[in-house]
């Protein structure tokens, strides 16, 4: 018997669960199950693996004391109530969830401070109550510092989580009253048999090489297919294929990716780079959903190999580092402009 269709966005994201999600859940309620659940959690992982799923439904299975096995939550509903989650809507009394603002990117000191004061009063439900922090790396300082007496303090059944995409950013204060909890990109055949259930429809989705892109991560992956990401990767193969003949000033280019997505970008770059020196190394195999076309190829043929290397170390550098205190726009500046033959590369 199908389950029933939820009421929110909220109501489907903590009442069902993806599937790779099951083992990190089973983790934080065998702790709970031995009496071990620390006050602080870190959820930790890639963006797109879905660590607000896993939290919403750890926080309800706090908040209602309850247990047993989730409901398997599909592609399709994923995808949909992923993009509504933040819409108003019913949510339990006790769950504070706070995220970023409307056309803002940061965690404000006057949401965390109006959040930690609720978690100081007399449960509803006389149950739990659970602050999430979506995502905890896009607290301003000041928010921070006023989350850290709560850690430091926690009232009695008081649960934070903080899922955190770069946990570099965050104060070593704020990690050392943590427990942390890694969330994981699925196998890549997991992960292609769940998204087939988004790709519906009389043409289907090539999922594979949007989850190349991605990293790994099915919800990101999902947003490079809403957002036309064919498109995309073809006018960054375009531009660098300009940059790399002298037709496009690679400083503008970085003022774009600045201005931009520029975790997306660094992604395509990284996977291109692979793909090239794959390519160079074993041309006679044949890998599907690898995305660098022969004009790219062809663009980079005066680049050595062991160039290409040090660019993708650079590149993979300044990914693990998004946010952790680098000067992003310095670093990009740098790479760029690396792409452009010069004597030393042909």
């Amino acid at each position: 018997m199908a389950r029933p269709v939820p009421a929110s966005p909220y109501e489907l994201l903590s009442s069902g669960i993806c599937p790779w999600l099951q083992v990190p859940l089973l983790q934080l309620e065998a702790v709970h199950g031995a009496g071990r659940l620390g006050h602080g959690w870190l959820l930790a992982g890639p963006r797109g693996v879905g660590k607000i799923n896993l939290a919403l439904v750890a926080a309800r299975r706090l908040l209602e004391d309850s247990g047993g096995d989730v409901a398997p939550l599909e592609a399709n509903e994923a995808a949909t109530a992923m993009l509504r989650r933040h819409e108003p809507a019913d949510r339990h009394p006790d769950l504070h969830w706070v995220f970023p603002e409307p056309k803002r990117n940061t965690l404000t000191v006057e949401q965390v401070r109006e959040a930690t004061q609720a978690l100081t009063l007399t449960s509803l439900t006389a149950q739990a109550k659970v602050l999430v922090l979506e995502p905890a790396d896009a607290m301003t300082t000041a928010a921070a510092n006023a989350l850290l007496k709560t850690l430091e303090e926690p009232s009695a059944d008081t649960y934070l989580l903080l899922i955190s995409h770069q946990p570099g950013r965050l104060p070593a204060t704020i990690r050392s009253r943590c427990q942390s909890l890694p969330v994981r990109c699925p196998p890549v055949a997991e992960a292609l048999a769940w998204l087939d259930g988004a790709g519906k429809g009389p043409e289907g989705v090539d999922w594979m090489p949007l989850l190349d892109a991605a990293r790994g991560a099915p919800f990101r992956a999902i947003d490079w297919q809403q957002n036309g990401f064919y498109n995309v990767y073809k006018e960054l193969e375009t531009i660098f294929c300009s940059i790399s003949t002298y037709r496009l000033d690679p400083q503008v280019v970085a003022d774009q990716w600045l201005a931009g997505d520029i975790e997306a970008a660094l992604n395509w770059l990284s996977t291109s780079l692979q793909s090239v020196i794959r390519a160079r190394l074993a041309p006679d195999v044949i890998e599907d959903g690898k995305l660098a076309s022969s004009e790219l190829r062809n663009a980079w043929k005066p680049l050595t190999t062991q160039f290409l290397f040090e660019q993708l170390e650079n590149v993979e550098l300044l990914l693990g580092q998004l946010g952790g205190g680098i000067n992003v726009e310095l670093a990009v500046r740098a790479l760029l402009p690396g792409f452009q033959p010069k004597g030393e590369h042909r």
